[in-house]
């Protein structure tokens, strides 16, 4: 049986700030824009009705969303819905301190370290041993 390709339903783009490392969108953002979504689809069934109530006068019909409120699944659903992203908080805060280990290259001034390395009279040697500590990364 082939692999399952998953693809991701929302897309985040790190942010390396100087002081920090962020999500852009947030976790915050991102949970609200899908409980704002879920909100919006079951406010939408608030004004259709099921077909099969057509013999019903129109003032006395059930709308979807009487049906669904009290369906257990749905239900439940909607909650795990709108509670999706607490349960990736940590791994996207373990990813996030991932880049802990390198921050130097965006919170270090590159002109900066460059003169101080340079004051230092390197030789050859020493180029190789920076080189060597970047290709550890």
């Amino acid at each position: 049986m082939p692999k399952q390709i998953l693809k991701p339903f929302f897309e985040v783009d790190v942010h390396l700030d100087y002081d920090s490392c962020t999500l852009k969108p947030s976790l915050e953002e991102v949970q609200s824009a899908i409980n704002r979504a879920a909100s919006h689809v079951l406010k939408s069934t608030k004004h259709v009705q099921n077909w099969n109530q057509k013999d019903i006068p129109e003032d006395e019909r059930e709308p979807f969303y009487d049906w669904i409120a009290k369906d257990k699944e749905i239900v439940k659903v909607i909650l795990l819905l709108t509670g999706s992203i607490q349960g990736t908080k940590n791994s996207v805060n373990k990813f996030l301190e991932s880049f802990e280990k390198v921050d130097w290259l965006w919170k270090n001034k590159i002109d900066d370290s460059l003169k101080k390395f340079n004051a230092t009279n390197p030789q050859l040697e020493d180029f190789e041993e920076k080189l060597k500590e970047f290709a550890g990364f």
